[in-house]
C-alpha cells in the first residue's frame, strides 16, 4: 500500500523541510534533479531534441537543473524556454548556471512555431504543484501545441493544469512520464486524467523522515503486491465456506447471473442459490448444474451467509430490493440493483439495511448522485475538480451508510471514516461485457469469509485484476467466461 496525498500537504512537507531540518530550498531541487534524471536517461538518445518549458517558480528551477544533469551526460541538444516574470530565489540560482554552461535558451514569445514539432522530448517544469487555478489563458496555446506535438513529455511533480481545486476538463499537459516528489498526489488519480499522467514514479527529494511519517493519507493506493488472503482452514466445508444468495437474470439478460455465480464458487463460496424470474427458470437451472436455481416466493433469507442483487436483473426491482433490504443481511449490489436503488432515492426512500456494497461504474454512479443531489450528477468524473469528486464519494458513502466500489479505469473503494482505497489497474483488457458481474460474484463470495467489508472489497478488487493480468498473459483477449477460468488460480496465488 503506497500513501496518497493533496498537493498542499507536500508544499508543507517542503517548507518545513527547509525551516525545521534547515535543508536550502537549492538542496532539494538538486536531489530531485537529479533522481528525476536517472529515472528519465534510460529512455533518451544522444541526439534527441530535448525542450524545457521553465516556469519561473522551483518547478521550472528543477526543470533547469534536470537539463543541467542532462547537458553533463553529453544530451546537448537541447532548449530551454523561460515562461513568467516571477523567479524563486532558486528558480535564479538555476538560470545563472544555465546561462554559465551556454546552454541554448529562449523566451516563450520567441519560441518557434517548428521547436516543439521537432522535438522528442518536452519536459514540463511549467507549474507543478504550484498553480492555484486553470492555466492562464496566454498559456493554453503553448499546452496545447505540446500536447500535439509528437514528442514524448515529462511532467515534473504533476502535468502543468491539474490541481486538487481545477476541474479536470481545464487544458492540461499530457504527459508520458510523471515524476513526482515526496508522495505521490490524489490529483494523479483521478479517474478523467489518470491517462494523462503516463507512468507514474515518485521519488524523494530528500524529505526527512521525521516529516514524512507525519503525514496522514488523503487515499490509499493499492497494487498486486497487497494481494492476500487467509487460506481456507482444513476442515471447511461448502456451509462454512458461505452461502450465497443471487438474485439475478432476467429474459433479456441471461448470461449475467450465470458469470456472477460461477465467479462465488471460484472464489470460495461454498453454496450459491440463484433465484430467478419463473420465464428464465429452464434456461438458469440447466446452463448452472452447481447452483440451486429456486423463484423466490418470500422465502426465508436468514440461512443465506451474503446476498448479490443486480447482475441481468432488469428493470422494476424496487419492491423485491426493499425485501431485500429488510432482511439487514450483507448485500452487494450491481448492475441493475443499483439501478433500482438509485430509483427509489429518487422518490425519497431511504431504506434501512444491513452491510451493503455497491458497485457502480460511473454512469451508475452518477444515477445514484442524481438521487440525491441531482445538480452534481452531470460533472462527475467529467467536469469536476480531483477535490470535488473525492469528497462526492465520501459524502455518498456517509449518507447511503455503504462501501462504494467505484469502477473505472481505476477502482475507488470507499467506505465512512476510512481513507478512500484505490486500485490503478492500468488493464483495458478487463472493460469486456460481464467483467463487473465476475467481480460482483468475487467480492460477495469474499465478503462470505472476510467480516471488514472494505478489506473485502479491496481483496475482491485485486483478485479481479489478477485474473485478468493472467487471462491477458494467456490469451492477449478474452471473454469474461474465459476470465472466470482465471479467478480461482488468482485466488489460490493470493492464499500463498
Amino acid at each position: 500500500m503506497k500513501t496518497l496525498v493533496r498537493s498542499s500537504v507536500i508544499a508543507a512537507i517542503d517548507a518545513q523541510a527547509q525551516s525545521l531540518a534547515a535543508i536550502p530550498s537549492v538542496c532539494l531541487m538538486e536531489s530531485a534533479a537529479l533522481q528525476i534524471f536517472q529515472h528519465w536517461k534510460p529512455l533518451l538518445k544522444l541526439d534527441d531534441r530535448l525542450i524545457f518549458l521553465c516556469g519561473s517558480g522551483n518547478n521550472g528551477g528543477d526543470a533547469l537543473a534536470v537539463a543541467r544533469y542532462a547537458y553533463n551526460e553529453g544530451y546537448t541538444n537541447q532548449l530551454v524556454v523561460f515562461i513568467g516574470n516571477r523567479p524563486s530565489v532558486s528558480f535564479e540560482v538555476q538560470k545563472a548556471i544555465i546561462a554559465a554552461y551556454g546552454i541554448s535558451t529562449c523566451n516563450v514569445s520567441e519560441l518557434g512555431n517548428q521547436e516543439l514539432v521537432l522535438a522528442d522530448w518536452i519536459v514540463d517544469g511549467l507549474f507543478g504543484t504550484g498553480l492555484r487555478g486553470s492555466l492562464h489563458a496566454d498559456l493554453c496555446p503553448l499546452v496545447e501545441a505540446a500536447n500535439a506535438s509528437t514528442a514524448q513529455i515529462l511532467a515534473i511533480d504533476i502535468p502543468s493544469g491539474l490541481g486538487d481545486s481545477v476541474p479536470v476538463d481545464q487544458v492540461h499537459i499530457v504527459a508520458d512520464l510523471t515524476i513526482t516528489m515526496g508522495f505521490s498526489k490524489r490529483v494523479l488519480y483521478h479517474p478523467a486524467v489518470r491517462t494523462d499522467c503516463g507512468r507514474i514514479i515518485v521519488i524523494n527529494p530528500s524529505f526527512p523522515p521525521f516529516l514524512l511519517d507525519t503525514v496522514e493519507a488523503d487515499a490509499d493506493l493499492y497494487d498486486s503486491d497487497d494481494l492476500r488472503l487467509d487460506p481456507l482452514a482444513s476442515d471447511d466445508y461448502k456451509t462454512s465456506r458461505g452461502h450465497v444468495a443471487l438474485f439475478g437474470g432476467s429474459g433479456t439478460y441471461t448470461g449475467a447471473a450465470r458469470l456472477a455465480a460461477r465467479a462465488c464458487f471460484v472464489s470460495r463460496a461454498g453454496l450459491v442459490t440463484l433465484f430467478c424470474d419463473p420465464e428464465v427458470y429452464p434456461i438458469a437451472a440447466s446452463e448452472s448444474p452447481s447452483v440451486m436455481v429456486r423463484i423466490f416466493e418470500d422465502d426465508r433469507l436468514d440461512r443465506y451467509t451474503v446476498l448479490l442483487a443486480g447482475p441481468g436483473w432488469g428493470a422494476g426491482r424496487e419492491a423485491l430490493l426493499e425485501h431485500l433490504f429488510a432482511s439487514s443481511l450483507p448485500l452487494v449490489l450491481d448492475a441493475d440493483g443499483i439501478n433500482a436503488y438509485a430509483t427509489m432515492l429518487k422518490e425519497g426512500k431511504r431504506p434501512t439495511h444491513g452491510p451493503l456494497v455497491l458497485t457502480p461504474h460511473l454512469g451508475e454512479l452518477r444515477n445514484l448522485v442524481a438521487g440525491l443531489w441531482p445538480e452534481k450528477a452531470v460533472c462527475v468524473a467529467k467536469q469536476d475538480a480531483p477535490d470535488d469528486f473525492f469528497t462526492l464519494l465520501s459524502q455518498l458513502a456517509d449518507q447511503l451508510d455503504a462501501t462504494l466500489v467505484v469502477k473505472s479505469s481505476l477502482v475507488y473503494i470507499v467506505q465512512k471514516g476510512r481513507a478512500t482505497s484505490i486500485i490503478d489497474g492500468g488493464n483495458p483488457s478487463l472493460g469486456v461485457a460481464g467483467s463487473g458481474d465476475v467481480l460482483a460474484g468475487i467480492i460477495t463470495a469474499l465478503l462470505a469469509k472476510i467480516g471488514d467489508l472494505q478489506q473485502a472489497c479491496i481483496q475482491g478488487v485485486l483478485v479481479h485484476q489478477r485474473a485478468g493480468v493472467l487471462a491477458a498473459q494467456t490469451y492477449g483477449y478474452y471473454d469474461s467466461e474465459t476470465l472466470l477460468s482465471f479467478v480461482g488460480k488468482a485466488v489460490a496465488e493470493a492464499e500463498q
